[in-house]
């Protein structure tokens, strides 16, 4: 494909996907990670392992032993960004893969916010990596500039044998075009509602809301002079439109129709929604400034009893184990709707995009051997460490993870909602489309002039529409 006439080279470096954490949370974020050292195939003496940091202990047992590569095989791996807990994982289990496969891995963990310029860069040199891990939300963009391969193209075979273990929702999440192009062990989903029970009971709130007027109720009882209601972020960070999103998915909107060419942002599902944050800031129960409180601000708030609801995405149990609150005394779950959503479509439980998603780029001259690394990702023991007992903050892919005594233990409110069929009822990719970091752009311009009383959510949401219809358009081919 003639690259360079048919996709946008700004608007595919303009684009940010969801980063799962922020500060703290990311070891990429605010400096270039150092490039890991290549893990080694296995010596007649092997050093021992590199020890995970002390947050993703215990450490789970290594899948199942691969077959080992015929010749020399050297894979190189880039991984993109990740919480604390996670990216001395990722390293270790895939130094204990080359080991047992005698192969040789260059693994490299990079920072999260420069993922699509080096990709692309590479990509136009011809110098990338066998395998990629960024989000699930670059699929089409790399797609579209044929930088990835459907990993079902390469051997459906094995594809096949890993979707029956999967959450059926959570599998769709890398399906672009019909195609599967690659393997998540988790996503980051909301919307959710995040709350802290000791502040619910000091207030007198003995019921946890279940509909949007019960969480203003709510909000207004458990605010005081030094302590906000509710906390909700306006900012311009990806994580923050992401999380008005899913609540305008629960409510029956869509980004696009159906056919994917029309910009549904406009609608009555998406204007509720902007006016429910407009009721809450009128309502003053939520900190000043909402649209310079980002995700992570809201976050550390809410862990510094600052605010007693949290509206947040699914990694707030990456928030608590990097500030060692695990026992924070709080509550999570999926976050109300209206008793009649107003949208078109099925009010989705929640949206979901994978952070960590294995793709395999189509230059690979190894791509048999880097499905073989995929595999050895896809396996039960590889992905435990999501459970909670390694990692905390993920929403996990397997259907066994779910069912395990660990993360019931951990997740109990998670746990039941999956036992009561809720949790994924109905629920949908995030946005994935061409062209969606410059629309997302003008969404959040939408929310901050209605929140700070410059338009009404119907006139900012209008105006919004009409923006991003014009990027949609430019995309279309």
């Amino acid at each position: 494909m003639d690259t360079g006439k048919r996709f946008s080279r700004r608007a595919f470096l303009s684009g940010g996907a969801l980063a799962v954490a922020g500060g703290a949370l990311l070891v990429a974020c605010g400096q270039p990670a150092a490039p890991a050292a290549p893990a080694k195939p296995a010596e007649s003496k092997p050093t021992e392992a590199p020890k995970p940091a002390e947050a993703a202990k215990p450490t789970p047992e290594p899948a199942a032993k691969p077959a080992a590569a015929s010749g020399p095989v050297k894979l190189v791996v880039w991984k993109f960004g990740g919480a604390t807990s996670e990216v001395p994982y990722f390293q270790k289990m895939t130094e204990d893969y080359a080991k047992q496969a005698n192969i040789t891995v260059e693994y490299s963990n990079n920072e999260w916010s420069v993922k699509r310029e080096k990709m692309l860069a590479a990509f136009q040199a011809k110098r990338i990596a066998d395998v990629l891990i960024p989000d699930g939300q670059s699929i089409p963009d790399l797609a579209a500039l044929g930088a990835i391969t459907a990993l079902d193209d390469i051997d459906k075979g094995i594809t096949d044998s890993w979707k029956p273990s999967f959450i059926p929702e959570i599998w769709n999440t890398t399906v672009y075009k019909g195609k599967y192009y690659a393997l998540s062990p988790y996503v980051d989903s909301g919307t959710f509602m995040t709350y802290n029970k000791d502040m619910f009971k000091a207030a007198g709130v003995t019921k946890v809301p279940t509909t949007w007027d019960e969480v203003r109720v709510a909000a207004k009882a458990c605010t005081k002079s030094d302590v906000a209601g509710i906390t909700i972020s306006v900012s311009t960070n990806t994580n923050d439109v992401n999380t008005f999103e899913g609540i305008a998915y629960a409510n029956g909107g869509r980004w696009l129709d159906d056919a994917g060419k029309k910009v549904l942002i406009d609608d009555q599902a998406w204007i509720d929604v902007l006016q429910l944050y407009v009721n809450l800031v009128n309502d003053k129960v939520t900190p000043q400034g909402p649209t310079e409180t980002s995700f992570s601000d809201s976050g550390t708030l809410f862990l510094q009893n600052k605010a007693a609801i949290w509206v947040s995405l699914s990694y707030v149990g990456a928030f608590t184990q990097s500030q060692k609150k695990t026992d924070f005394p709080l509550g999570m779950v999926l976050f109300p709707r209206q008793p009649k959503p107003s949208g078109q479509f099925k009010p989705a439980a929640q949206i979901m995009t994978p952070t960590a998603a294995f793709m395999i780029s189509s230059l690979s001259t190894q791509k048999e051997a880097a499905m073989k690394y995929i595999d050895y990702w896809a396996q039960p023991a590889a992905q435990k460490a999501w459970d909670g007992s390694v990692v905390m903050g993920r929403v996990p892919a397997l259907k066994a993870t779910w069912e395990s005594d660990t993360f019931k233990k951990v997740y109990p409110d998670w746990a039941q909602m999956f036992k009561d069929g809720t949790m994924f009822l109905d629920a949908q990719p995030m946005p994935a489309f061409p062209g969606l970091a410059e629309a997302e752009k003008a969404l959040s311009t939408a929310m901050q002039q209605a929140v700070l009383g410059k338009a009404t959510p119907k006139d900012a949401l209008a105006a919004a529409a009409k923006r991003a219809q014009a990027v949609v358009n430019e995309f279309q081919f």
